[in-house]
């Protein structure tokens, strides 16, 4: 599975627009920048955190940060130093410490240049079950000047909550059954062969992280659960609803002032930049360095019960859209490709054999894979 990484470093880079009375020091004024990403939940481990360094929000290039210290550890309990799997990626043991509810944790980092960091401690709520997840088919304005883009719009339905206030973030991966455009005939490799296995390299599977965060509260509400909160919008003119797909949305019971960070997180996509919002903030978590607490650290470690539910979905019988079609290149043939190139799949079409594009031919270039995961359902 992915993780919610990219997700938070896009609305990092992006979140540059709000009210705040509260003084903070400018990002301007602060070079390599930590950026955290992580959290601890009840379900068994092992749990990813992720560090990287950012020069400032003006930069959405972030470069991993390798060789720190980092620790998970339990209020009054355990504590793990975690593992360095790949560079800024630092992971728990399998049998390592367990997110239990009730309990409270907090995140320790200490950085090759020897600065110390640390959260403040959460505890991990008891989840409330997802009750539903639906999607319903609607059309949406992505530019003015546009036709609007049809597709599915995604919602959540709660279970009652056990809190009389509680606070939830949504956080969902996708995956999706594709097709290559064109069927293989043949490949070259100094002569044509006749591709034989027409389909193998036909049909794919892609999972990606979906780039919207999504909270909401029942901390105003007379009723302890929420229903159709609104999830994202997947257009349909690309290949993700060409066939089938699976919504996973990860549904964490958060604590007030997690809710607060990552309420603001998705305020701050949702305005997009626009000049016409209000005066710029950096958004900042719970982290804070040890030795200078003025330091602008991006990020929030959280701890939370969690709840899943994958659901699948069949296109909407209403979407009615033209996808991009792959074109032919029958000159290309004239002067054969050098053995570095090789293999080279080849298609037929009406003025005989032809080349194209390599996602056009073979599905995997396209990023997926010919395997379907474990829990794919037709």
């Amino acid at each position: 599975m992915k993780s919610s990484t990219g997700v938070l470093l896009l609305f990092l880079a992006i979140a540059s627009t709000s009210c705040i009375e509260e003084f903070r020091p400018a990002l301007k004024d602060f070079d390599n920048l930590l950026v955290v990403d992580g959290h601890i939940t009840d379900k068994p481990g092992p749990y990813t955190i992720k560090l990287s360094i950012s020069a400032n929000l003006d930069i959405t290039k972030y470069t991993p940060l390798s060789g720190a210290t980092v620790t998970i550890e339990e209020e009054n309990s355990e504590a793990e130093t975690l593992t360095e799997t790949e560079s800024g990626v630092y992971q728990t043991s399998a049998n390592g410490i367990q997110g239990k509810v009730g309990r409270k944790y907090r995140l320790r980092i200490a950085t090759p240049d020897g600065k110390a960091y640390e959260s403040g401690f959460e505890e991990i709520k008891e989840p409330t079950d997802i009750a539903s997840v639906r999607a319903e088919f609607d059309t949406r304005y992505f530019d003015e000047e546009e036709d609007p883009i049809p597709g599915y719009q995604f919602f959540v339905s709660t279970g009652p909550s056990p809190y009389e206030k509680d606070y939830y973030l949504w956080l969902m991966e996708g995956t999706f059954k594709y097709r290559a455009d064109l069927d293989i005939t043949y490949i070259y490799e100094g002569r044509f062969i006749p591709f034989e296995n027409a389909d193998s390299l036909k049909t794919c599977w892609l999972t990606y992280s979906v780039e919207e965060v999504v909270t909401a509260s029942t901390a105003n509400r007379t009723e302890r659960q929420l229903n159709n909160v609104l999830l994202h919008f997947l257009r349909g003119d690309d290949k993700k609803l060409s066939i089938r797909y699976s919504l996973l949305a990860k549904q964490y019971s958060i604590s007030k002032e997690a809710y607060l960070y990552w309420s603001d997180i998705e305020d701050q996509s949702a305005q997009d930049g626009s000049l016409y919002t209000s005066q710029p903030f950096q958004i900042r978590g719970n982290i804070r360095n040890v030795q200078n607490p003025d330091e602008p650290v991006l990020g929030y470690f959280f701890a939370a019960g969690v709840t899943e539910d994958r659901s699948f979905f069949n296109p909407p019988p209403e979407l009615n859209v033209q996808l991009p079609v792959c074109g032919l290149d029958y000159e290309g043939l004239r002067f054969p490709p050098p053995p570095e190139e090789w293999p080279v799949y080849i298609t037929t079409g009406e003025e005989g054999l032809a080349l194209s594009g390599s996602a056009c031919l073979d599905c995997r270039e396209a990023g997926g894979s010919i395997t379907p995961p474990d829990f794919w359902e037709e």
